[in-house]
């Protein structure tokens, strides 16, 4: 195995334990209120947006809407989140927190700061600068899927 293999390699195998370790230190912030990693980034969206529809949130993560329905329905059984008809178009709904969880969100998102300002203040390089890096690399494996996608459809 050559060295550009095991560095790939590794390069994988990073970003992987990196998203588990997320899940995992979020995790024992949200189990506290029965939320899991990706409800709590779905009511972050709405949170950061006042309001949004399913189709905004399941565009900011990624997620199709079959995916991203449960996880809704879910936070709206939990009353963490409302469905507003849009007063454009009635058929429209919009997501909102409610305010019963408004107060409750809020103090999720201080026990989350905490985490975010050790991990800040732990970093070699500057936040910015990992994001960065990581949405080119997300970018790049996104136009590599989408490549791969079209290979496909004209060899199928």
């Amino acid at each position: 195995m050559s060295n550009k293999d095991t560095l790939y390699d590794e390069l994988c195998l990073s970003v992987y334990t990196t998203n588990r370790y997320f899940h995992h230190l979020y995790g024992e912030v949200l189990g506290d209120y029965d939320l899991s990693y990706l409800q709590y980034m779905s009511l972050l969206i709405v949170y950061k947006n006042k309001s949004a529809k399913l189709m905004d949130v399941g565009k900011a993560l990624d997620l199709s809407s079959n995916t991203l329905t449960p996880v809704i329905d879910r936070l709206v059984s939990k009353k963490w989140l409302i469905k507003v008809p849009s007063e454009v178009d009635r058929r429209v709904k919009y997501l909102k927190i409610s305010e019963s969880k408004r107060l409750v969100f809020e103090q999720i998102l201080l026990n989350i700061a905490i985490i975010r300002d050790e991990l800040i203040a732990t970093s070699s390089k500057p936040v910015s600068k990992i994001i960065s890096e990581n949405k080119v690399l997300n970018e790049t494996l996104q136009k590599m899927i989408l490549a791969r996608k079209r290979e496909n459809q004209l060899n199928g």
